[in-house]
């Protein structure tokens, strides 16, 4: 009986207790403790803070990916066999663009959601309480400042896109939009530069390193504005050369109809004048004292902050960050890297000799000894056959206490059989080391690879340059040569030559016209520029359609000499370099490749969309 009544007291118990509880609803209220609102966010400071800061991340390792842009030029060539080739051979397409869907830095839904999350932000802004404090207007000055950079990105892949300001709801009843006029979307660009640059303008004290500042946002709008100036976005110029380009169904999606082509290249003259106007960056080791130290200059440049940073991304090893792999990615394979992005033998013929005069392999002296005597640049940002770089990882010290590329076939003596054997470097697809990762090329990355980390085990610290102020001083120079002021062209392109320790030139007309092409190839390599730049120049198909090449070292040992262990002697050595065409890739150049194409599945959800040409 006892027993019974407990079992009733306790169902009673528990009865009423679900009453309460039934009566009292409050813990269906209960905030997440891992989550915050949306109203929580715009009425915390330090909540909008992190808001924004996520908005960043669209920036991604800026061009330190794995697959790098430069291997959709002449710059580079992507060793593995994905990411990279048909867009090398020009077979993408809106269903097969796996560097522009997966890899690139323009991706179409990637920017859109960055650029949703920008218009998120103003959208909430404006009711904070913070708005108009200082930390305020500098938050307002980023987003705005980003917004302009992820809709550049997408204008300047595939020409004009949809201007999106507003935030879609479930509730909106058409989420398709036609893209806007290539016009308008500069306009809008140039718009949101000039609104972040006055917001942000002396907020260099409330701003942390990396942010976005008044010089960033002026100099993106240096970059939109000679970009709009250019022959591709120039309808008539650009369907003249290119006719695919007339095939598209709205033609101002793709440039200027119309217009003063003298204007714009006097607003993007204006546009970097600002941005030297500021007296806030100069050129960095501006005048060296010898080849040797401009050479040292240049490739400690590319490593830590400097005079001429703009905006810059960085990476802090102990993120363990992505972008801090770039020495792993393309590193030599006889250091246990991964070679993905090799220089081309194109790019380093396009090195001129230390005289400033063209390299050519019809020149005997030339041919016997290509890495001699050339401009500085060249050995500050690449690795060659017998270039010095760092000690070697203690499994492959022993085979190398030189610790110098090896890129070539060597003959050494076999004491044991009492001849000569070829022995394949260390660093070749024939070595002992990885060789599945050696480079093709014959040639590896130097510039933005840290010598003093070892990128097998560690990633490394150095920033990815967005903008630096050697860009601005060519988007300067370029327009004053487009309007006939030479002389102001030679005095900027002098200045950034004499900082590389080389010569100064002095030609008029075309040929400065492709001095300037070869010197802004050469000073700003693997910095995302030349893909771009070709495509605008409108010459592509001389410079990244030429076939691939690479190089083929083969050293021969002198008469009497025998070395047992291989090391770069000139002494021991009569050195053979051979040019070959590469057949990894049939390079080829077809002007659809001007322009990006939009993805089926975009096409798809926007009937509104019009295809870019011959896609």
């Amino acid at each position: 009986m006892k027993q019974l009544l407990k079992k009733i007291y306790i169902g009673i118990g528990m009865a009423g207790a679900l009453t309460v509880a039934a009566c009292n609803t409050d813990f269906l209220n209960t905030k997440p403790l891992g989550e915050a609102t949306k109203d929580d966010v715009w009425q915390d400071q330090a909540l909008a803070e992190a808001f924004v800061n996520e908005i960043y991340n669209g920036l991604s390792s800026g061009g330190f990916l794995e697959t790098m842009l430069s291997s959709a030029t002449d710059e580079t060539m992507f060793t593995h066999n994905y990411g990279m080739k048909n867009m090398g051979e020009a077979t993408i397409s809106p269903t097969d663009a796996e560097y522009v869907n997966n890899r690139g830095t323009f991706q179409w839904d990637d920017m859109y959601k960055r650029i949703r999350a920008c218009n998120v932000f103003f959208q909430n802004i404006g009711n904070a309480p913070f708005n108009r404090t200082a930390v305020g207007d500098r938050m307002r000055g980023e987003v705005y400042f980003l917004r302009a950079y992820f809709y550049h990105q997408l204008v300047r892949a595939y020409g004009g896109v949809p201007l999106i300001d507003t935030v879609y709801t479930l509730s909106d009843k058409d989420y398709t939009i036609a893209r806007n006029s290539f016009s308008d979307c500069v306009e809008h660009i140039v718009r949101d530069c000039d609104s972040a640059a006055a917001l942000l303008q002396g907020k260099e004290n409330i701003t942390v390193k990396g942010r976005a500042t008044e010089g960033g946002a002026l100099a993106l709008k240096s970059r939109i504005l000679i970009y709009a100036a250019s022959d591709l976005y120039d309808f008539p110029t650009a369907s003249t050369k290119a006719p695919v380009i007339a095939t598209v169904a709205t033609h101002d999606v793709l440039g200027y109809t119309s217009g003063d082509r003298a204007a714009r290249w006097r607003r993007a003259k204006a546009a970097a004048l600002a941005v030297m106007d500021l007296h806030r960056y100069t050129l960095a080791f501006a005048t060296p004292a010898t080849p040797e130290e401009a050479s040292t200059n240049y490739q400690k440049m590319f490593l830590a902050d400097n005079s001429e940073s703009i905006f810059s991304r960085y990476f802090v090893n102990a993120k363990s960050e992505a972008g801090g792999q770039i020495g792993l990615y393309n590193g030599l394979n006889g250091y246990h890297n991964w070679s993905g992005n090799t220089p081309t033998q194109l790019l380093v013929d396009d090195y001129e000799m230390a005289d400033g005069t063209p390299f050519n392999w019809a020149n005997p002296m030339h041919k016997a000894q290509p890495y001699l005597n050339r401009d500085p640049r060249f050995y500050a940002s690449i690795l060659y056959d017998g270039a010095n770089w760092r000690q070697r990882p203690s499994d492959v010290a022993a085979k190398d206490p030189a610790n110098q590329a090896q890129t070539g076939i060597y003959e050494v003596w076999d004491a044991e059989h009492s001849q000569t054997i070829n022995a394949p470097g260390l660093d070749t697809r024939q070595g002992p080391v990885e060789n599945w990762n050696g480079s093709f090329t014959g040639y590896y990355m130097k510039k933005f690879i840290d010598p003093a980390v070892d990128a097998q085990y560690f990633r490394q610290e150095v920033p990815y340059p967005f903008f630096r102020y050697t860009e601005v001083l060519f988007n300067y120079a370029e327009a004053c040569m487009e309007l006939g002021e030479e002389d102001e062209t030679r005095k900027y392109l002098n200045e950034i030559r004499t900082r590389a320790g080389m010569p100064a030139i002095t030609e008029s007309g075309a040929a400065l016209k492709a001095r300037l092409q070869r010197e802004k190839e050469i000073e700003m390599v693997f910095e995302e520029q030349r893909f771009f730049d070709v495509r605008r120049w409108m010459v592509a198909p001389s410079t990244v359609g030429r076939a691939l090449r690479g190089i083929n070292v083969v050293g021969k040992l002198k008469p009497n000499v025998k070395v047992t262990l291989y090391q770069h002697n000139e002494a021991n050595y009569d050195y053979t370099y051979t040019p070959v065409t590469l057949v990894n890739e049939n390079r080829m150049w077809l002007d659809k490749m001007y322009f990006m194409p939009l993805q089926r599945d975009e096409m798809n959800r926007n009937n509104k969309l019009v295809q870019n040409p011959g896609y």
